[in-house]
């Protein structure tokens, strides 16, 4: 693969979020080393965005670096998920007061499209498309606040969990993507006491269950 800058982004950003969309997408084992002779083959690139781009990796939190092997993949704790999903709940509770505070009924209605959003079950980059979609549902309530630092927060947060997030998905897809339109209802009514409730509980759940994996 020739990796090429696009769309204003260098050769190790665009390295770099193919690497991340690997690792959420359990291309890559736990067990996988990850070497910069690798990545540099991989994209046919010299070592230094190679090695940039998984340093880059390194500081959010989705690899380590093990000296004279390469990168793992970083597995959380249990106290690490616990306080991902605690932060995950605080930020998502406020993002969706905020949306039914404020957000236009246009804005509403685009969450509530991605709620109802089918997936097509004979591709098979099914889970994977359930990923990309679960991911942008939680994000696209949090960009109503138009807030970039809450924004970003949460971006990172889904991002530390999402590998874990899809090996949830392939156990309780249905229930998740139930839960989806539960929350876009409640938003389009504008009932936030339901809305929050229904937020808080999903994050609990997936919590409880990302416990067991």
């Amino acid at each position: 693969m020739i990796v090429t800058s696009k769309n204003g982004a260098s050769v190790t950003d665009t390295i770099a979020e193919q690497l991340r969309n690997n690792i959420n997408n359990c291309v890559y084992q736990y067990e996988h080393f990850i070497t910069e002779a690798e990545i540099s083959s991989q994209f046919q690139v010299s070592r230094t965005p190679a090695r940039e781009a998984l340093n880059t990796l390194c500081q959010e939190g989705l690899l380590v670096k093990i000296p004279r092997k390469g990168y793992t993949i970083k597995k959380l704790t249990l106290a690490e998920l616990q306080q991902l999903c605690q932060y995950r709940s605080i930020l998502e509770c406020g993002a969706v007061e905020h949306a039914i505070r404020y957000g236009s009924d246009s804005e509403l209605e685009r969450i509530s499209e991605l709620a109802n959003k089918k997936i097509d079950m004979d591709d098979s980059n099914f889970y994977n498309q359930y990923n990309d979609l679960n991911f942008e549902f939680h994000l696209s309530i949090s960009r109503i606040t138009k807030n970039t630092y809450l924004i970003s927060a949460l971006e990172n947060v889904m991002n530390l969990l999402r590998r874990d997030l899809l090996i949830d998905g392939h156990l309780n897809l249905e229930l998740a993507l139930n839960t989806h339109i539960q929350i876009a209802n409640a938003l389009k009514k504008r009932d936030l006491e339901q809305a929050r409730r229904i937020t808080a509980d999903q994050i609990d759940f997936v919590e409880k269950r990302l416990y067991l994996h």
